[in-house]
């Protein structure tokens, strides 16, 4: 049901802001908008994939949160009218139809579906926010690494995750040497499989029981 509604969301979305919206395209490493800029544009990706990047004053960066085909970006910062709370940079080559934020403001007065759907959707970023913050402050690394990578399976329905060690170690608040350590024993035991900048969950179950035990 959850997969009929999220193609469901997808489709309605791309029909009403197919016609209003442009397509752009965005290369590898391509910052969509910084953190701090003032609210241009809403997201809906066509292809591709992009991370939603924290900048600490130390200079580290944390992955918030990774955006998958079907899924907007940049709602936040357009509903509130201010400064964006992160950058957003394509992860890999990516496309997406982008909305000015008072072409959105119009197609919301008109279509208040849409507007709940969003809402909805920012309400979903919300709890997985939230757990992220609690898994982040509370778990072990090795924890931290296996929630992450079910958090993404369910957000992108593949068990197949295309990340670096680097994304992981943002992703969960850690360092790029444990990152390695804790998907090599992972690997090791049989729940994941590795191979040029892709992540295989090879016993979701067991990953499940991995984080519940």
């Amino acid at each position: 049901m959850e997969t009929y509604r999220k193609e469901l969301w997808f489709d309605v979305l791309i029909d009403k802001i197919g016609g209003i919206g442009v397509e752009r395209s965005y290369a590898k490493d391509g910052c969509i908008f910084n953190e701090g800029e003032s609210p241009r544009l809403m997201g809906l990706i066509i292809e591709g994939r992009i991370k939603v990047v924290k900048h600490s004053p130390e200079g580290k960066d944390v992955i918030v949160r990774i955006i998958e085909k079907g899924q907007i970006f940049g709602e936040v910062a357009v509903f509130d009218n201010r400064p964006y709370p992160a950058s957003a940079v394509a992860m890999v080559d990516t496309k997406a139809f982008v909305l000015e934020r008072h072409k959105l403001t119009e197609l919301l007065n008109h279509e208040p579906q849409i507007a709940l759907d969003i809402i909805n959707d920012l309400g979903r970023k919300l709890r997985d926010l939230i757990d992220t913050v609690k898994n982040i402050a509370t778990e072990h690394v090795d924890r931290r690494i296996v929630f992450t990578f079910l958090k993404m399976y369910e957000a992108s329905a593949s068990p197949v995750l295309k990340l670096k060690r680097q994304d992981v170690a943002e992703m969960c608040g850690t360092t790029v040497e444990t990152a390695i350590r804790v998907t090599r024993e992972l690997e090791k035991s049989g729940y994941i499989a590795t191979d040029r900048g892709e992540i295989t969950l090879s016993n979701i179950p067991a990953l499940r029981a991995y984080v519940e035990k």
